[in-house]
Parts: C-alpha cells; structure tokens; sequence
C-alpha cells in the first residue's frame, strides 16, 4: 500500500471527503464521480466503531496495545497495563471492549509459529496494525455489567467483532515514538493469511477478521451522476474557471476579491493568498502587514484568522454530499444480517429523536437539529446500516459517508444531551397537536447584509396576521457584502442582527431567523411551497398551511413571486403580502448629510440618483458603518437605520468594529507611531542637558590682592587676549564658558590657589634657589627678576591652558554621558518594546507560535484563553470561605459534572466514529509541567468581569458534599458548559477528543489547586492519571 496516502487518524493522516482534496481539479473530479457512479472503484467498508492499535510482543507472547506516543516508547501496554490505564475511564463499557479485544487478538496470534509472528510484528515487534473495535455488548449479563451495554455508536452490528483494517498500518521507532518510512503492507498479508480462519460468530466472544475489500455497486438512477455533474460546472462557470481547474483556485476565486479590498500591492495580496492558502508554511503576518497603516493590520490579520477554507467550498459539499448519499444507497454491511431490518430501525429512532428535540424546550438542540437537517432532509434518508464506503483514487484515499454523520449528531443529542437535557416544553402535547392544525405562516426572504428597521417593520407586519414568520437569509457563494473598507458582513452577522433587533419587538417570539441551505433563499422559498410535507423540515410547510410571502412595496420584489402560485403543493393557500415600508430617514439623519458634503458625496444612493436618500437602503448603512468607524458622525447617522438608538454599537459589535471616538481637534486626530512619541522624548531631553551644559559659566575670579597679582594682571593682558579671544578656539567650540566676550583683564588663572600662593612667594623674593645679594646693582638683579618673571609667566600659560582643557574635557564628558545614557535607555527602550511587540504577534496573530502537536490540547488552548471559564470559575470559588467543604464541594461537583458532559459526547460523537486510525502527541505516562495551559483565570482582572448565568436544573449531585458548594457550582456551570461543548464539538479526531477531554479535567483541577494556594484545604473529587502526573509535575 502507498504509505503517502492520506488516511484518517493522527497515525496515518487524515481521511478525505471527496471534496477535501484541494490539489484535484474539476476534470479530475467529474472522472471520479463517473467512476463511482459507474461501479468502477474498490474499496472497504467504513465501520462505526472505537480505533486502537494492535502489536504482538513475540518474545513475551503478549499481545500489546497504544494508544499515545507514551506507549510506542513503552512498548506497548500488555492486557495488564492497559486494563490498568483504562481502569479510570469514565466509560466502563469502553475499557471492557478494549481488553476483550486485546485478548480475543492474543489468542488468535499465539496460535501462529514464532517465525510467522516476527514476520507479521517485526523483531522488535514495532509493527502495530490499524483495528476496529464494535462491540453491540455481551448478550445474557446483567444489565448493571457495562459489558452487557457494549460501545455501539449509531449502527447496531450483530456481533463482537475485531476487526483489522486493510490501511493504516505503521512500524515504529521505540525511542522516540516517530513512525518509520517503511512498506507495512507485506506484514498485512502475512497476518491476513495466518488469521484466516479464526473468526466466530459466537456473540459472547471476538471475532477476528480483516476488513474485505469489495466493489461499489453501479448507481440506479445514471441521472444522479449527470445532475451533480452539471451543478459542479454551474459552480466552476460561475468563478470563471475551467476543468483544467483545482478546488484550490476554486477557493482563491472567491478569496481575491476580499483581499484586493484592502487595496494592497499586488505582491502582498500574493502573500496574503500564500498565508490564507498554507497555514502552517506561509508567510508570517508580520511580513505581510510590514509598513501597512495600523489600522488596516489589524483588519488583515482579523480576515486572516477568521479565514476557513471550507465556508468557500460549502456549495460544493452540499453538491457532493448529496451525491454521496446517493452513491452508497443501499449499500450492505457485512456484519448485519438484516440490512433492511436495521435500515428501519434507525428511521424510526432518528424520527423519534427529531421529534423530542422539536417539542422540546432545548433552544439549543433545536438550532443544531435544524443545522443537521440541512444535509440529512428527513429521517428517511437514511438508505443504509452502513457507515460509508472508503476507497483509494490516484494515490489518495477517499470515503464516502452519505447521512451517517448527521444522523449520529441528531442521535447523540437525545441519547448522551450533548447541548442538556432534551425535555418536553410546557404544554408539550398541546404545541404537537398544533402541528397537525392548519397555521398561517409567513415567509420572508432576502440578503439582509445588514437587515434595518424597514426589514423589521416588515416582519413585524407580517407578524400581526401569521402563526409563525420565518425570515430566510441569502448565503451568497462569496460569503456576503462587504463594507467599502473590504469588512464583510455574512449571513451569521445577518442573523445575529436580526437576533438584537428582534428582542425588542413584539414579534419576537412569531419569528424565526434562518440562513439558506441554497445561495437564493427564494429558491428555498419555492421548495417551501412545492415540496410534500415533512415534519422534520421546518423549510417546507406543513399541511393545509397558509403561505404568507412577504416583500417590499419596490417594483421588483413582487415580481419575485410571480410563478409560485402556480407551482405550490394544492393544499396550501398562497398569499404575497406586500408590506409598504413606510420607515423614512428622519430629518436629522438628512441634516447630518447636508451638513457634511463628504459623507453625501460617497453615499451609495446618492451616487446612483435613481433612488431616494429619504429610503433606507442596505447599502447605505453598510457605507454608514464605514463611515462610524472613522468618524462619529457616522455613530450618528448608523442609529437612524436601527429599530433603537442603542442597536447601532450593537451592530458595531456584532461586525467587530469599534466605533470612533467623540471629534477632536485635526491634531488629535493623528495616531503617531510610538516610535516618534519615544524620539521626541530623548530630543526634549538632550536639549535640557545641552541647554544647561551651554548656560554655565566660569566662576568669576577673586579681586587680586597683593603686588605681585597686580603686576601680573597687567603682563598677562596680552597672553589673555591671545589664548582666550583669538587662539586654541577648538578648546571652546562646544560652547560653555567662553560664548560671550571676555571681561578685559579678568582670567581664571587667579581662581587656582596653589598658583596664587606660589606667586604671592616670588614676589617676596622667596623663589626657589635664589637670594638677591646685599648691595646688587638694581639693574642687573631688575633683569634677572625680570627673566625668572617671563619664566613663570610661561609656566602659568601651560597652567591656564592645562587648567582649561580640562574644564573643557571634563564638561564634554560630562556632556557625553548625559546622551549616551538617554540613548541607552532609548535602545532598551526599543528592545523591550520589539520584545513585547514580537510576543504579541506571536500571541494573537500567528496561529502556528506554542502549538502543540494535538489539536484537541490546541483547542482545550483555545478554550482556556478565549472564553471566561476559569474566570467565571475563581471569581465564584474565591468567594467560599466560611470553611474547606464548601470549595472542596464546590470543585467536586464541577470536575464530575465536566466529566458527565463531555463523556457520552467524547464516545458517541459523530466524526469520532468516523476515524480509521490515530495518534496522539502527548505522553500521558511523564505528562510535564508544559502541560498545564497558562491561561487567563481572572486574577489579574476586575472581578466583576464574572458573569451570572441563568439557573438550569437537571445537574446530578453528589452524595455527601456540602450543599452550599452544590448550589454555587450549579449556579455557575451553565454559563461554563456552552463553552467547553461548542469548543469540544470542534473536533473530529477521536484521539483529539481524548486528550482534549482528560487534560481539561486535569487542568480544571490544577487551577482549582492554584487558587486554593492563592486564598489559603475536604472532599474527595473525581481525578484521572493525566491530574495526578501533571500535579507533580507542576
């Protein structure tokens, strides 16, 4: 087998949907899909089990098992050590599973000869095959055994079965877990032929079996084919694009026009698409926002984070997965007996689970429902009791699911409440009876990008003569409207806004707000009207209903309508409703407009003159909410759109945008880099020093006294005038005491007091080595004393020039200092300021910086730092200090009920069952310290951040536990659980839900640990391996 396919689990890869593979071109593709419909592919069945990997230790004679890097360096668990990992688990069920299976494994193996083992598992037995544990429970045990209940997903199979893959496989190095590049397919074969045989259909036992390949039948109808042939060319036309064509370029046709938005270079679209297009090898944000305005960084990297590559291929799932459910229609499970038999069973309890969610009070479960049934239609379509089809196509593997994967969605919110309790809302029998009457329903569709108050006057019309309205928003296969800023507003906001306008209106509880399953959402409109009754689609309507079709009193918005009367089932009443929007832009609104020319100059409905500025238009608020972002006339204006004053920052925030601030002088206007604002400070600062360096002056000299001072005063007048005024000017030409002219006669000499001494001593004849004899001649001695005068003379210029070099030397070095610390504090300044600048671009915007190689850790990463969790969770924790049973109460109750939450999901989730092997990144037998998630808990926050969730009941209690824990825990865990389900529910990967689900418990319980240590000790809580390791490690 090619060990570069692409197959599930984190082991081997990662399994494509047939419109996963970005690299296949359209040409390519309508080849594949003829080959499907044609029979031509072979393949194996997609089984809905529990994935493990299986060794054989030949010179123990066990067999082993792994289920994380840990074990790869273990060499695997024995029956022993891997009953004792499990032994913990939450699902009993699960832990028996897999040590029968491992067992049922041994058996068979010991009965191949030794030299057939090492050729299966290799010397070192580092080969571990790729396995499929379904087990439907063991029949004739008490209920109460959970070996009785069995691991079954969705598909209810006839027997115990082992089942090994024929991909997936892989060989090992001990040391450091990583998996070789070796061909294991020749193992396979080896452990196929020795194995045959051995399989029982015993239902209390294993049976172990490898998976058959088979051939995908033909498809029955060859319309199917050419129908979705067909759609997929519409789409590819659309973009301009050709068979020649790649998914990829697909994606980057919708993609272009968004980034060229923003008004780039051509070069740095480029690296924008590059980052968009490779997330994990593309250029970092810095590179590409380098030198771009601030504000339009941050735009860039918001449109880069929120990028998902599959909200641009969407229209292509929906085209290829109704192919899908076409393609393995009535497609047989090898290990049921009675396909049709099973087929019925799980419609008949798909419908009953659609039916509960409906008539219950779980708003939630209701927008998943209706989520799901989007793709699943009605509980009839489900055509098979298998999970899917996976097969191999030019070196990738592919499979095909059909409606598994929504079915098992809708499925596990009533068996495990994934979003709570799925309970009968009051009068529950009453609002079912009240489907079978006949209603009045309006439908109201349209793009929405934003809606305004005319839209809700509209509705709110409607409202006054219908049951029920259901506004419809486009999904556009470009995502939505954009703002002139390039800022698009798709169908999500859409609905959120409808969501903030509606709380306020009377209509609020007629109205429901959905997003189209198609790009028209008249399209749908019509499918509302024509298609027969289902009761599990809430987009067709029911019997006898009459159809309100509401539109605006513009010329073409009835014309919309014109065939569908025509076209509608015969028991349905159809009415169009023309509601007259009478909400007019108020005289103030039209001052702002008048008062400032620029605003009016770019207004949309201005600039087209064939409407009027009085209306409201979409388009003139999307260029009005530009318009807030920059200037708070726009503030002004955006409120005179919306049903209330306060809406407008509520759509502001919806889009994420900030508003500007009250007008300001031009000055204030300007946003400086912090790089100027610094610059400017060591300027200001250097200026004082020089200032003051330049201000200072000579100290002014003592009068002299004495008759030699006076004389030498009158000598040195001309060595003054030399040296000072006209010579050595580069002693003073940095400025400092000689910048004025020179008091005459006046020199610094006589300031040092050593010279004045020394001075005042030879003028009493007291020079060194001489004595005037008695009775000298006059003149001779005059001479001498004449010539030793010239000779201090000298000596005392070398003292003044010494003396002033110094003063000179000193004050610049002084002077120096004084700028080299501001420029050293100036550059630290700056490294600091990189560092921070290049942790938060490491934090906030590159996705790639501290990420684990698990992405369940990842997303539990995510969870931790961008919800307020953990702050909710202190804020409440911190307040209970009467005594340790309260907190201990407290934390118990949180772990077991994060435990009751996420388990049933973490077993039965949908695309968990989906996985065909795995492989996890973290050691969970030397968990390090690494692995508890620094995350924001709020101790470094206001307190009042701490939200009050709304009471749910339904939490189980603790036996024993002190009350007062009990109610606060229940008190907060609602606002908590949405969180951690919706970040949970992110996940595909089994193993990803694994570790995601154990290190969240482990952490929840080290930061319970870490606020105890903040505050200040109790009650035995719920604990795993992961919280004790991690505990010590920490």
């Amino acid at each position: 087998m090619d060990n570069k396919l692409l197959l599930e689990g984190a082991v081997a890869g990662h399994m494509n949907h047939i419109y996963d593979n970005g690299e296949m071109t359209f040409g390519e593709l309508k080849q594949l899909l003829q080959a499907i419909a044609d029979g031509k592919v072979r393949g194996t069945e997609k089984t809905d089990g529990q994935n493990i990997f299986l060794s054989f230790n030949v010179k123990t004679g066990k067999a082993v098992a792994i289920r994380n890097k840990g074990h790869i360096k273990a060499g695997g668990l024995d029956l022993e050590a891997f009953d004792e990992f499990f032994s913990e688990h939450p699902s009993q069920s699960l832990r028996f599973s897999f040590v029968e299976a491992l067992e049922a494994f041994e058996d068979a193996i010991k009965q191949v000869d030794e030299d057939t083992q090492e050729k299966i598992f290799g010397p070192e037995n580092n080969v571990y095959f790729n396995t499929e544990v379904m087990n439907p429970g063991t029949p004739g045990l008490d209920e109460e055994d959970p070996r009785s209940k069995g691991t079954t997903n969705v598909i209810p199979y006839d027997k115990k079965t082992l089942l090994i893959h024929r991909v997936g496989h892989g060989a090992f190095e001990k040391e450091t877990a990583k998996k070789l590049d070796q061909d294991t397919s020749g193992n396979f074969d080896t452990l196929e032929q020795a194995i045959a045989g051995m399989s029982t259909d015993d239902t209390a036992q294993f049976s172990v079996e490898t998976n058959q390949i088979r051939r995908l039948q033909p498809m029955g109808d060859k319309n199917t084919v050419a129908d979705t042939i067909s759609e997929v060319d519409n789409l590819v036309r659309d973009q301009g694009l050709t068979d020649q064509n790649t998914i990829n370029d697909y994606v980057i046709s919708q993609v272009v026009p968004v980034i060229d938005q923003f008004g780039l270079t051509e070069d740095r679209n480029k690296l924008i698409l590059k980052r968009l297009m490779m997330p994990t090898g593309g250029p970092h944000i810095r590179d590409i926002t380098r030198g771009v305005p601030v504000e339009l960084t941050s735009e860039i990297s918001q449109f880069i984070k929120d990028f998902r590559y599959a909200s641009f291929t969407r229209s292509l799932q929906n085209v290829l997965h109704n192919f899908s459910v076409s393609a393995v229609d009535g497609l047989q499970s090898a290990f049921i007996a009675d396909n049709e038999k099973q087929i019925k069973f799980l419609q008949a309890e798909l419908q009953s689970s659609i039916t509960k969610i409906q008539n219950s009070s779980n708003e939630r479960a209701k927008e998943e429902l209706t989520r799901q049934m989007e793709k699943l239609k009605a509980a009839s379509g489900i055509n098979t009791p298998s999970e899917g089809f996976v097969f191999d196509w030019n070196g990738a593997t592919y499979k095909l699911t059909g409606n598994f994967a929504p079915a098992n969605q809708i499925l596990g919110m009533e068996r495990f409440q994934r979003f709570g309790p799925i309970e009968p809302a009051e009068e529950g029998e009453l609002a079912a009876q009240g489907e079978t009457q006949a209603l009045t329903i309006a439908v109201v569709p349209g793009a929405f990008k934003p809606p305004h108050k005319g839209h809700l006057a509209m509705v709110e019309s409607l409202a006054e003569n219908a049951d029920k309205v259901i506004v419809i928003i486009s999904t556009p296969l470009k995502g939505g409207r954009a703002l002139p800023s390039g800022k698009v507003i798709d169908s999500d906001h859409a609905v959120q806004i409808w969501n903030a306008y509606l709380d306020g209106s009377p209509a609020k509880n007629k109205t429901i707000v959905m997003k189209s399953p198609a790009a028209s959402p008249v399209g749908v409109t019509y499918d509302f009207v024509m298609k027969e009754p289902d009761a599990t689609d809430p987009l067709v309507a029911p019997p006898n209903t009459t159809v309100l079709l509401g539109c605006g009193d513009k010329e073409d918005d009835k014309s919309r309508y014109e065939n569908i009367i025509s076209k509608a089932r015969e028991d349905l009443e159809i009415k169009v409703q023309v509601c007259e929007l009478t909400a007019k832009h108020s005289p103030e609104y039209l001052n702002l407009l008048k008062t400032n020319p620029a605003v009016i100059e770019l207004l949309p409905s201005n600039k087209k003159g064939t409407v009027s500025i009085d209306d409201l238009h979409a388009s003139d608020m999307r260029y009005v909410i530009d318009v807030a972002t920059k200037d708070p006339i726009g503030v002004s204006m955006l409120m005179d759109f919306v049903p209330q004053a306060e809406d407008a920052m509520a759509v502001m925030g919806i889009l994420g945008l900030n508003a500007a601030d009250q007008r300001d002088e031009e000055s204030d206007q300007v946003q400086e880099p912090e790089i100027d604002e610094l610059a400017e400070i060591i300027y200001q600062e250097a200026q004082k020093v020089y200032e003051g360096f330049k201000a200072q002056r000579a100290p002014k000299p003592k009068k002299a006294s004495g008759k030699f001072q006076k004389s030498m005063k009158s000598r040195l007048a001309k060595a003054h005038s030399t040296y000072l005024d006209m010579g050595r000017k580069d002693l003073t030409k940095y400025g400092g005491g000689f910048h004025l002219d020179r008091p005459k006669n006046v020199s610094n000499a006589f300031l040092a007091e050593e010279e004045i001494d020394e001075m005042s001593s030879m003028a009493g004849g007291n020079v060194a080595g001489y004595a005037a004899p008695i009775g000298s001649s006059n003149e001779k001695y005059k001479r001498k004393d004449e010539m030793n005068t010239q000779k201090q003379e000298r000596r005392l210029r070398l003292k003044i020039r010494k003396s002033l070099k110094e003063f000179f030397n000193s004050k610049a070095q002084e002077h120096e200092g004084s700028i080299a610390k501001i420029l050293e504090e100036h550059q630290l300044r700056l490294q600091l300021r990189g560092i921070i600048f290049e942790q938060t671009l490491s934090e906030a915007e590159d996705p790639t910086v501290d990420l684990h190689d698990n992405t369940g850790i990842n997303t539990l990463k995510d969870l931790m730092k961008n919800t307020n969790v953990l702050s909710t969770l202190r804020g409440v924790y911190k307040t209970l200090t009467t005594d340790e049973a309260q907190k201990n109460s407290f934390r118990a109750h949180i772990v077991k009920w994060v435990q009751n939450t996420l388990a049933p999901v973490k077993l039965n989730d949908t695309d968990a069952a989906e996985q065909i092997s795995e492989e996890v990144g973290v050691d969970i037998q030397g968990i390090e310290a690494e692995k508890f998630i620094d995350a924001s808990d709020g101790s470094e926050s206001d307190p009042n951040l701490n939200p009050e969730p709304e009471e749910e009941e339904g939490l189980a209690t603790i036996s024993g536990e002190d009350t007062t824990g009990r109610n606060k825990a229940e008190r907060v865990y609602p606002a908590i659980e949405k969180s951690v389900v919706d970040y949970y529910s992110e996940l595909d990967n089994p193993e990803d839900q694994e570790m995601f689900y154990d290190y969240l418990i482990a952490n929840l319980k080290l930061y319970f640990d870490k606020w105890d240590s903040e505050m200040s000790k109790g009650v035995e809580e719920p604990t795993n391996d992961e919280y004790d390791q991690a505990k010590q490690a920490v």
